[in-house]
Formats: structure tokens, C-alpha cells, sequence
């Protein structure tokens, strides 16, 4: 929950910053409209307001997905914000796993994280699977950066007891479970991609088989 806000406020904080940037803008010609040039307060006013709008899509933090602009993909605005969570894990999971000094564990992690970088490429060049992907971004990729994080917590804490001890098993056995579920959502993704390629290929041997050899 606490990771979802922390997203969520720094989208908002950039949208704030360009409003703000926006405002001073508008209200730095309409100041110097009225009291430099003495122009007509109304007019100076409904100038400022112009400006206000146009700084503000000026300086709108850009949306793409990939290279489409959310705008023109349909339910652009909940994927690019589901393409966003799923980033932000997937940096969540980079920076635990340069901090892990257990090379299982941080062989595991960096298997996770080969994949999922792998998924939101994929996720990108096609925008419209980013629905399907959902159980990924909001559960699987979600829990394992909590997870690292909270094993990285552990490792810094030096603690050196049995139940510490355990939970490094615990956690090294979750890894293997989430590596076999990212791969596994990963092939999800890509049936339509497998299905063609394997069907190309059927059609390759067929062909050759009935031509004969050259």
C-alpha cells in the first residue's frame, strides 16, 4: 500500500511542478502586461489566462507507451500508469539486488530481473497485452520487490540467528517460485507469438517434404 502511494505522489509531483511552472508563467506576463506596459487589466487577465493553458501543455510531463502517445491508444491513461507501477518495481528490484551479498539469492533476483525487464520491453512494443499482464505488475513483480527489499533490510540488520537463518531459506525458495511465475507470464504474453512461429515452422518442414531435397 505504502508503495503505491510513494508512485502515485511522485506522478502527481510532477504534474504539480509543470502547473506550477505553468502559473508563474502566466502570472509573470500578466504582470508585466498590466504594470510595464499598462495594458487593460481585463485583457491582461484573459492573456494570462491563455498562457496559463498553453504553458500548461507545454510543460505536461510527456505520456508514451512505447512510442505511441497515451492519448492515442484506448485506455491509454490506466495502462501508462500500470506500465509506471511495473517500472517502478522493476528499479525496486535493481537496486536490492545490488545490495544482496548471498550469491544464490542475488543470482535469483537477477534472474527476476532479466525477465522482467524483458516483459515491460515486450509491454511497450505492445500496449494492448498490458491488461493481461496485470496479475504480473500487481501481484508477482509487486511481491518480489517487496520482497528483496525486505530481504536486503534483513541482510544490512546482520542479524545471525536460526529464525534469520530460515527466513534466507524461506526467501531463496519464494525466488526459484516467482522466476518459474515472471517466465511463465512471460510465455502467457507471447502465445499468440509462439503459436505463429510454431506454425511457420510446421509449415517450412511440409513444404520441404513434399518439394524433396534440392
Amino acid at each position: 500500500m505504502g508503495v503505491n502511494k510513494g508512485k502515485k505522489s511522485r506522478q502527481e509531483g510532477r504534474e504539480t511542478a509543470a502547473g506550477l511552472l505553468a502559473g508563474i508563467g502566466a502570472a509573470a506576463a500578466f504582470l508585466l502586461l498590466f504594470f510595464g506596459f499598462r495594458w487593460n487589466f481585463f485583457l491582461c487577465a484573459v492573456l494570462a489566462v491563455i498562457l496559463f493553458v498553453a504553458f500548461s501543455l507545454l510543460f505536461k510531463p510527456s505520456r508514451k507507451i512505447g512510442r505511441v502517445e497515451v492519448s492515442a491508444v484506448f485506455g491509454g491513461e490506466e495502462l501508462y500508469r500500470k506500465l509506471q507501477e511495473a517500472k517502478e518495481d522493476l528499479d525496486s528490484i535493481g537496486r536490492s539486488m545490488g545490495k544482496i551479498e548471498d550469491a544464490q539469492i542475488r543470482s535469483q533476483s537477477q534472474r527476476l530481473h532479466e525477465t522482467a525487464s524483458s516483459i515491460l520491453s515486450y509491454l511497450e512494443k505492445h500496449p494492448e497485452k498490458i491488461g493481461i499482464a496485470r496479475r504480473f505488475i500487481d501481484y508477482y513483480q509487486d511481491t518480489a520487490s517487496s520482497l528483496l527489499a525486505k530481504y536486503v533490510e534483513l541482510e544490512g540488520s546482520g542479524l545471525k540467528t536460526e529464525d534469520a537463518a530460515q527466513l534466507g531459506e524461506k526467501t531463496g525458495k519464494a525466488l526459484q517460485a516467482l522466476n518459474q511465475a515472471f517466465e511463465g507470464q512471460f510465455e502467457r504474453l507471447m502465445r499468440n507469438e509462439l503459436m505463429d512461429m510454431d506454425a511457420e515452422l510446421k509449415l517450412l518442414e511440409q513444404t520441404i517434404k513434399m518439394e524433396g531435397p534440392l
